[in-house]
């Protein structure tokens, strides 16, 4: 049947007027169903993350969860989705503000939405990120400094780390001042800086020097975050220790022990 006899017959009765408005809004609904069917579902990881945001960033408040349900049914694992599909999202969300394809907004709603989802996780896993005691004896102190936004990968680096037998210790926000004070107070077996941004690369330089030139103790410390993958050169100047991707890589280059040998982590610093 074609769009104008469709439209023609809902029209019958009606003023010339009104006809080709009526018209208009037939052939509107119809291009909306064929494109709704026509968008395919995700075939490659980056499609998938593109898809997730836009649904953060998006009117619908459920629709995000949706293509959240529609990604593990197509056979990524729960765990999977929070350590590597999640942190790019994020990572993705912060590409589409500096490149002007989303504005501040969007963006804020859709990292708001992330934040959500990773309390809704930790719910469901009590006590996966309390700081806690664990029988390797080892700790880490992870800091997301106070001019640095992004704090999801750091969460996603802290709970890769406990899953490794490490007890971690969140400081957010604190001052350059209170940082050197914790880090010599305890016998921490590393120090992780999350580094989102080129722009915090300088700032992270001035306090990796703080530390080393205030702190009683001062051990290895490690950087990692969307700045080491984008410009790994930029980030070794900053004076730490090392510059890691994985929780992985924070234990082979610290030398510490790992009660999980086995499993295999894919979140980031």
């Amino acid at each position: 049947m074609r769009v104008e006899d469709s439209a023609d017959r809902r029209g019958h009765g009606l003023s010339k007027s009104q006809q080709p408005a009526i018209r208009f809004l037939v052939e509107s609904a119809l291009r909306t169903v064929i494109s709704n069917k026509e968008r395919a579902e995700p075939r490659t990881r980056e499609q998938w993350i593109e898809r997730l945001c836009e649904a953060l960033m998006s009117d619908s408040s459920s629709g995000y969860r949706a293509v959240m349900a529609s990604l593990v049914a197509s056979g990524v694992s729960t765990e999977e989705v929070f350590q590597s599909y999640i942190p790019a999202a994020s990572a993705f969300l912060g590409e589409l503000w500096v490149s002007d394809r989303a504005s501040f907004v969007d963006v804020t709603v859709g990292a708001s939405r992330l934040q959500s989802l990773f309390r809704e996780h930790q719910t469901d896993f009590p006590g996966r990120w309390s700081d806690r005691s664990i029988p390797l004896g080892q700790s880490a102190l992870m800091v997301v400094p106070q001019f640095e936004q992004h704090a999801l990968g750091a969460f996603v680096a802290a709970d890769n780390l406990r899953r490794h037998g490490l007890w971690v210790h969140m400081a957010i926000g604190l001052t350059k001042e209170e940082l050197a004070a914790l880090s010599g107070t305890r016998r921490f077996a590393m120090i992780g800086i999350s580094i989102a941004t080129r722009n915090s690369v300088e700032k992270t330089t001035e306090l990796i020097d703080y530390l080393r030139s205030n702190a009683d103790y001062v051990p290895p410390i490690v950087i990692g975050g969307r700045a080491v993958e984008v410009d790994p050169k930029a980030v070794s100047r900053t004076g730490a220790d090392h510059a890691v991707r994985t929780a992985r890589e924070v234990i082979e280059k610290c030398g510490l022990s790992s009660a999980a040998e086995a499993v295999p982590f894919s979140g980031a610093i």
